[in-house]
């Protein structure tokens, strides 16, 4: 209930920010040093050791030997704390009430569901070589009835996972220039700050690849840690806190400022419309599954140097998670009380940093510690994003359709120059955000408007771990199906209420990125099912797709359901999570709650069995995880002369491979103008090829009998060989 006018720049965040740039510079050299170099350097009782691997790819784009549990954790930590958490929390705890717990009760639930994906995930990814969940889908999928079905898979799911890159570039820029300006009193102005930060990344990217990227979120994970829990200290000491926040939004004061916000505050949420139960069920729903499917996020699964690191590092991130969340959302009802009387801030967060700030020498280094963890939550997502950008074009689109044989300098300048255009890209639309009128763009809005697209890749890779009769052809129908219900009803103004305002949301308040998935799952549970029952309807083509390494779930992790799949812990997940949700309020929706405490009883109930469920899901990654130890295989792709000299035994074919199409390099690097010998060997009906060029992998030793007896082995064309090295396969497939 007080204003204030913010004194001018504060020298403090400017000195802090000095310093921690200059550290993300140091840390980007630090890490091109080591993805180039396998040398030792001392200095002093510090031992610096280069993690350079054979594949120079790896190197850039997965860490090299992978990332251990401290640079695990904070890695992810900060990935996810982004410019939703700093700018667009806070700003909905503002206008929205108790309503922001949303943001929670969606999170914490991702950790669980990523148990059911990372064992295996990670054992393949260190297996095969796994940088993109594409390339997952992609093999996974290699057998089917026609070599066109897993190319599609491949560029529609490509396409969909670009929405949240996208997205949360426009979110990070957004933030960077909402914030800083309002708390430098425009000592900084807008563009300003967006287009250093767009610098810092750039050179970040280029010179660290992801270990930069990994390395950094260390300083900035815990300068975001650090500065989360300041920030909930000084709210309580220097704004009053929760105790203010429950003070005033109860008064006659407040109601008469604003029913609606009083009703946010204070009300059990309506059963359904804009901001009810059910588009909260909704948004959980759908950023529970859509976000396991977002491109930096799941890469970490592919890059961590063990299973230890991932157990230990998700179960501790369930707890920082829950911590860092709610302190920014305090942040929001805190400052809903304290300006009652004032016109709403442009900037929330930075407006509360800024009235900090102006209670003396000590508000003015909290302030900027908290204003400096915010742009660590900013430029961690975003170079993030970076890497991920470059990742998926180079190992989805690049190498199997346009250079399969490309040098590994090029693969990783390929990567870099995609990751810049990304940057170009989410620059350009943070600027077109910042210059908007009146207000920026709804940080709120892009995050529900950001999983519109991804959640549709989740079946392909939730059911393909674990179903392994699931076919392509179904997979493919379903995201086709479930694609067209979301964009039908997104972009049809009758159906979706909020399409003006950038929104996919139907007068009942449930998503349509939902109901498509619904759609998406339905469409591809029957359908494979039918096709794994009457396998004849559509018969398994004899060719395999270009590049493909065909990847039977049943033979690589066994017939029996992992233990990350136990019925015990996940009837315990399903129970906490649909409690979670005050459902059982059914005869309150509505109307005005008691309170426990401070906060109103529903928000107390559904945060505490949110608590509940953290523990639970802490204990998932303790007791039921499954380790597994996979053959390793072969990149699919000829390797280049170039960069013989880089493999080691293991990058190269064998006979223990299990399927990859058409020619690869040799154990040895063939000599110049020769063409190398098949490492594989041939089934018995290629024997008597006049054309010994003429061949197709041998799958009868690998595939389960049913599915044997559909291939029928006939000889494909292949491709010439480029002299000098293994040749490749068409793109999409040779017809017999």
């Amino acid at each position: 209930m007080i204003t204030t006018t913010m004194s001018g720049g504060n020298d403090a965040i400017f000195a802090i920010l000095v310093i921690y740039f200059f550290v993300i510079l140091l840390s980007s050299v630090l890490s091109f040093w080591m993805n180039t170099t396998t040398g030792t350097v001392t200095i002093g009782p510090l031992k610096l050791v280069g993690d350079r691997v054979s594949s120079l790819t790896k190197s850039f784009l997965g860490a090299g030997t992978g990332l251990g549990f401290l640079v695990f954790f904070f890695t992810m930590c900060s990935s996810l704390f982004s410019g939703y958490t700093v700018s667009g929390i806070p700003a909905e705890s503002f206008g929205r009430g108790f309503l922001s717990i949303r943001w929670i009760l969606s999170g914490v639930p991702i950790y669980g569901m990523f148990l059911l994906l990372a064992p295996r995930l990670h054992a393949l990814g260190k297996a095969r070589g796994y940088l993109s969940i594409i390339e997952f889908v992609f093999d996974r999928y290699a057998v089917t009835a026609s070599p066109i079905v897993p190319h599609a898979l491949r560029l529609i799911s490509l396409l969909c996972l670009q929405l949240p890159v996208f997205t949360y570039l426009i979110t990070q820029f957004t933030g960077i220039g909402a914030e800083i300006p309002v708390y430098t009193n425009n000592a900084v102005s807008a563009l300003g700050a967006l287009l250093t930060a767009a610098c810092i990344l750039c050179i970040l990217s280029v010179l660290g690849g992801l270990r930069g990227v990994a390395y950094t979120d260390v300083i900035q994970g815990f300068a975001l840690l650090l500065g989360s829990f300041v920030f909930f200290c000084v709210q309580h000491v220097n704004l009053g806190g929760m105790g203010l926040v429950s003070e005033v939004t109860r008064s006659e004061a407040f109601k008469a400022a604003s029913e609606a916000k009083f009703a946010a505050f204070n009300n059990v949420p309506n059963a359904s419309g804009g901001w009810s139960m059910a588009s909260t069920t909704s948004f959980v729903f759908k950023v529970t599954i859509a976000a396991t499917m977002f491109p930096h996020l799941i890469q970490r699964l592919f890059v961590a140097k063990n299973t230890t690191v991932m157990r230990v590092g998700f179960s501790a991130m369930n707890v920082t998670f829950f911590f860092v969340q709610l302190a920014s959302m305090i942040s929001g009802w805190v400052a809903a009380a304290y300006f009652l009387d004032a016109p709403p801030p442009s900037a929330i967060f930075a407006t509360v940093a800024g009235v900090v700030r102006d209670t003396g020498a000590t508000g003015q280094f909290a302030s900027a510690l908290m204003m400096s963890a915010a742009v660590c939550a900013f430029m961690s997502t975003a170079d993030s994003c970076m890497i991920a950008f470059g990742t998926m074009w180079l190992k989805d689109f690049f190498l199997p359709y346009c250079y399969p044989g490309a040098p590994q300098k090029l693969q990783v300048i390929f990567a870099k120059v995609m990751g810049i255009i990304g940057l170009a890209i989410g620059v350009f639309l943070g600027v077109m955000s910042i210059q908007a009128k009146p207000t920026p763009w709804n940080l709120s809005n892009l995050f529900s408007l950001q999983n519109v697209t991804p959640i549709h890749v989740a079946p392909s890779v939730w059911l393909g771990l674990h179903w392994k009769g699931l076919r392509g052809e179904a997979v493919l129908f379903g995201m086709l199906v479930g694609l067209g219900t979301t964009l039908g009803m997104a972009f049809d103004p009758n159906y979706n209420v909020k399409l003006f305002l950038g929104l996919e949301e139907n007068a009942e308040g449930w998503s349509p990125a939902l109901i498509g998935c619904a759609v998406n799952v339905a469409a591809t549970t029957i359908t494979g099912l039918v096709l794994e029952f009457f396998p004849a309807l559509l018969p398994v083509s004899p060719t395999l797709p270009a590049f493909a390494r065909p990847l039977n779930i049943g033979d690589e992790f066994g017939e029996a359901p992992g233990r990350e799949a136990s019925p015990v812990f996940w009837g315990g997940f399903c129970l906490l999570f649909a409690f979670m949700l005050p459902f059982y309020r059914a005869d309150d929706f509505g109307k005005q709650d008691t309170y426990v405490g401070e906060v109103p009883t529903w928000v107390f109930t559904s945060l505490f069995v949110c608590g509940l469920l953290s523990v639970w899901v802490g204990i998932g990654y303790a007791y039921f995880w499954q380790e597994y130890t996979l053959v390793e295989l072969p990149a699919p792709y000829p390797v280049h002369p170039d960069d013989a000299h880089r493999l080691d035994g293991a990058a190269y074919p064998s006979i223990k491979t299990k399927a990859i199409e058409l020619v690869e390099a040799g154990p040895s690097r063939p000599p110049s103008g020769s063409t190398p010998s098949n490492p594989y060997p041939l089934h018995p009906s290629q024997q008597n090829l006049k054309n010994p060029s003429q061949q197709l992998v041998d799958l009868s030793a690998h595939q389960q009998p049913p599915l044997q007896q559909q291939y029928a082995f006939r000889p494909a064309p292949v491709p010439p060989v480029m002299p000098g090295w293994g040749g490749g396969g068409l793109p999409w497939g040779a017809s017999p």
